[in-house]
């Protein structure tokens, strides 16, 4: 564990440095004179910024982030109902989420959190094949989501925006999503296949290694998730219709956040509107391979709401949208992870 206890430590380093220059570099480019491209006064446009916001949206940005964080952990106890035939433990449901946002923002492609959030699982009684059925059927109905909004999605890109940036984003998109899939789909339909391939690139001179035994181990527990996968496809019929529908009400109040922060400085628009700019900043740096997406998650939802905001509230508006939709998050997670992990004390009983 010690291994563990320092990428996180490296990783929250990068993390930190990251959010900070991100954070500098929001405000330096932002500024209430449009005369200016940039200036390094930064207290004061800070200052500006707060003078021209109602503070008791700040308020109101706090309970819908609550009310999110609440419904997923509601969402993660009933796949694991679904699953194992009991109700999952909501304060392990809370640990699982924000654990792993924490994890995914010390790690690159925000794949950090899977290992943890399935030993939380195991302690409260869910094998690790079953653990991962929750934490992957959790991923594929918001994919379904996603997937089922694109059509919405694209006639905004092409027609408000034209950034290079983003059209960089939607290429590396475009090439990242199908890989996943295709990775999903072999796991759920022909997992020996990757199996024979691991196996093959783990053995020396046709002998076996401690890794190709980790390989075994590892499909045995890939098998159970797929067979668990499709028996609560067919025999979970109202749970995945439920925890589908769930899926779009945990994210209804997440895309509240920014039109509560619009609201606050004074701009009233479509909700309907900002919530599809906001799937797009998901859809482009969901793999971002930076920790967390950040720089990149900041950087495109400027874009998306330059236009909207004006250059003087920019900086400050997007760094309160990133805080209430994940460095919060992240925040409270790091703090459980402390304590889950015993960093600098004990290990996790040897698993």
């Amino acid at each position: 564990m010690a291994t563990l206890e320092k990428k996180i430590q490296r990783g929250l380093k990068l993390f930190l440095i990251l959010v900070v220059l991100t954070m500098l570099a929001l405000l330096v480019f932002s500024d209430p004179d449009p005369e200016k491209r940039f200036s390094f006064n930064i207290f004061k446009k800070i200052s500006y910024a707060f003078k021209q916001m109602d503070l008791i949206y700040l308020l109101f940005a706090f309970i819908f982030w609550m009310i999110h964080i609440l419904l997923d952990a509601f969402r993660v106890s009933l796949l694991c109902q679904g699953i194992t035939g009991k109700w999952g433990n909501m304060r392990t449901a809370l640990e699982v989420i924000l654990t792993g946002a924490f994890l995914a923002a010390v790690t690159p492609f925000q794949t950090g959190g899977l290992p943890v959030q399935l030993y939380l699982l195991k302690k409260d009684g869910i094998s690790y094949g079953k653990g991962t059925l929750v934490i992957l059927l959790r991923a594929i109905f918001y994919v379904i989501m996603m997937l089922l909004l694109l059509p919405f999605l694209f006639p905004i890109l092409t027609k408000e925006y034209n950034a290079t940036s983003i059209k960089i984003l939607l290429k590396y998109s475009l090439i990242v999503y199908p890989i996943i899939v295709l990775i999903i789909t072999f796991v759920l339909i022909k997992p020996n296949i990757i199996k024979r391939l691991l196996y093959r690139l783990t053995l020396i001179k046709g002998k076996r290694r401690r890794t190709t035994k980790l390989v075994y181990k590892m499909f045995k527990e890939i098998e159970e998730m797929k067979d668990g996968f499709w028996h609560f496809v067919k025999n979970r019929k109202w749970h995945s219709a439920a925890s589908f529908l769930l899926t779009f009400l945990t994210y209804i109040p997440y895309f509240f956040i920014a039109p509560l922060l619009l609201k606050g400085i004074g701009i009233s628009v479509s909700f309907v509107r900002i919530a599809f700019l906001q799937l797009v900043v998901i859809l482009f740096t969901f793999f971002s391979p930076t920790p967390g997406a950040t720089g990149v998650s900041e950087g495109v939802f400027a874009i998306m709401f330059l236009g909207i905001v004006g250059k003087g509230m920019l900086g400050v508006f997007t760094i309160l949208w990133r805080f209430f939709t994940f460095h919060l998050t992240a925040l409270v997670g790091g703090i459980m992870t402390l304590d889950v992990l015993k960093l600098g004390g004990m290990e996790i009983d040897g698993e």
